[in-house]
């Protein structure tokens, strides 16, 4: 009996193990891509075209992987200006252009203490590696944004205004202290907080 529990519970526990995938892009990534499409959407300004009936050319973004995100965020921003996104120019009062120049992300990274050191074994091929021991150290995440928008009159593609060096940016950090690791960032995450834990048995 006692060797048909045991049976049990390794079957059981084998059948447990969960199937586990990633992303292209981690969680974090993400979160600081979006960050800075919002904070560069939300500080253009465009409010002050509430309640015209707008066209959107999104010629200029095609070349940017995130392109559909701008695009909604950028609509979702001028309806709650109150103005009516319209499908064809000649429906339109007015014209926006969206430009993106820049929206990446880049990382940087320092430490104080021990590195990691690959040590070879003498008289072999074989070597072995010091884990790393960092006293203090930092991995820095980024993710910048450089927009602009041209602002023409739908009819005759007329200027109305240019709205240029929207810049944006967004932050995630990783910091080692003494050997105890925490995270700081300039980002909006409250809800992979609060968020409540369900158990299921």
């Amino acid at each position: 009996m006692l060797l048909f529990c045991i049976a049990l519970t390794v079957i059981g526990s084998g059948c447990t193990t969960p199937w586990v995938t990633n992303t292209q892009r981690s969680a974090v990534e993400q979160y600081l891509i979006a960050t800075t499409v919002e904070r560069a959407v939300a500080n253009a300004g465009l409010g002050k075209f509430a309640g015209k009936k707008v066209f959107l050319d999104y010629g200029y973004l095609a070349p940017q992987v995130d392109k559909a995100y701008v695009q909604g965020m950028l609509e979702m921003e001028l309806s709650k200006a109150g103005c009516v996104i319209v499908a064809k120019q000649e429906l339109a009062e007015i014209m926006i252009q969206p430009l993106c120049g820049v929206l990446a992300t880049d990382h940087d990274s320092w430490i104080i203490g021990t590195p990691s050191l690959p040590i070879p074994v003498p008289y072999t091929d074989l070597t072995f590696a010091v884990p790393e021991i960092p006293l203090l150290k930092r991995v820095k995440r980024m993710a910048y944004g450089h927009f602009a928008f041209n602002v023409f009159n739908a009819g005759d593609r007329a200027p109305i205004a240019t709205v240029s060096n929207i810049n944006s940016s967004a932050q995630y950090n990783n910091w080692v202290v003494l050997l105890v690791p925490f995270t700081s960032h300039n980002m909006d995450m409250k809800d992979t907080v609060n968020a409540s834990t369900v158990y299921e048995f």
